[in-house]
């Protein structure tokens, strides 16, 4: 037991003992931040506490009210005949914590595979233990859109009418979920077995969102007095994604010191980071169209990186448009630049 409590505390997220007492910085880019006096603290002052902060129902989750709506009818329809469902969304955004949230509303259980690694021996394993089980099964496969073409073409007549595609044996139905941050892969790869899922698609964020979603997680885990203003700033830096959101939070209450946080992070002003700003440059300094490929090695990421994690927010905000024949700066873009060399 020893052992288990360590490990569990090890698992906590740290916290100063200390309240906070926010001033003002004056040198850009972090104008108007508040900032505490700095101080300095050693480990064994650093409160532990034991987290546990993920919404466990529909109410508890912040945003996504069309999604919540969704969910509300898709329940509905699972107490009249099993239905799968599959949700789309940037990485962060609650995905995974959804699923388990309707888990919960239907008292079912889960089993978790990720897609890459999702075979037709663990589909066997899962329909084999739901047969000798008498509650509801999930099975949940996050990161859908990394499953092969063998095993989605495999279960096809599963999902479609719970028989097996080999000796046409029926088996006991289940519901299957799945998460992916790239819908366009299984569209191209897996149509037959997007169609016979409900497809749930979730929208971007907000900064009251995400400033709620600071305040509750405030309220549960910390309860440390911080400012509007500093929830404001936050919350305009972390591109509106819930995950950033509260990794953001936690470096906060631990440093004491946005503007160590920020910088750490390499983040410039709203949300850009010093990668986005060395897109910008280029782009301006090439002055015709560039290719991703081009713009993930001058920011030394992968071609799937930069256009999964990088771009979206870019042309999100209008910093960048997209050509066919490659990526051009917009005059927002160009009015970036000059704010920041001024």
């Amino acid at each position: 037991m020893k052992i288990l409590d360590e490990l569990y505390d090890l698992l906590g997220m740290f916290t100063l003992a200390e309240t906070m007492k926010p001033e003002r910085i004056e040198s850009w880019p972090l104008d108007g931040m508040p900032i505490p006096e700095k101080e300095q603290y050693h480990s064994e002052q650093i409160e532990k506490v034991k987290f546990d902060y993920t919404p466990q129902t529909l109410s508890e989750y912040i945003g996504q009210e069309n999604a919540k709506s969704r969910i509300a009818i898709y329940v509905k329809k699972v107490h009249l005949k099993p239905c799968h469902l599959i949700i789309s969304g940037t990485r962060g955004h609650g995905k995974s914590t959804l699923v388990y949230i309707i888990a919960n509303i239907l008292g079912a259980k889960i089993d978790t595979y990720v897609g890459g690694n999702f075979t037709i021996e663990n589909l066997h394993n899962f329909i084999n233990k739901n047969h000798s089980d008498n509650e509801l099964h999930i099975l949940f496969i996050d990161e859908v859109h990394g499953i092969s073409r063998e095993t989605s073409e495999y279960m096809l007549p599963i999902l479609q009418s719970f028989i097996l595609p080999n000796g046409n044996k029926k088996i006991k139905p289940f519901i299957m979920m799945g998460a992916t941050t790239n819908l366009e892969i299984l569209q191209k790869s897996s149509q037959p077995f997007l169609d016979r899922c409900d497809l749930l698609e979730l929208e971007h964020y907000n900064a009251d969102d995400i400033k709620q979603m600071m305040k509750n997680y405030n309220d549960k885990l910390y309860q440390k007095n911080i400012t509007e203003e500093a929830y404001n700033l936050i919350s305009i830096n972390t591109r509106f994604n819930p995950r950033t959101t509260l990794s953001l939070f936690d470096d906060f209450v631990i440093t004491e010191d946005l503007q160590e946080v920020f910088r750490s992070r390499n983040i410039v002003k709203n949300g850009l980071t010093t990668k986005d700003i060395v897109i910008l440059e280029h782009l301006k300094e090439i002055k015709k169209p560039v290719g991703i490929e081009v713009l993930a090695v001058i920011t030394n990421q992968t071609r799937e990186s930069y256009k999964e994690i990088q771009e979206p927010f870019l042309l999100r905000c209008g910093y960048i448009s997209r050509t066919a024949r490659g990526r051009v700066l917009t005059l927002k873009g160009e009015t970036l630049l000059q704010e920041l060399t001024k």
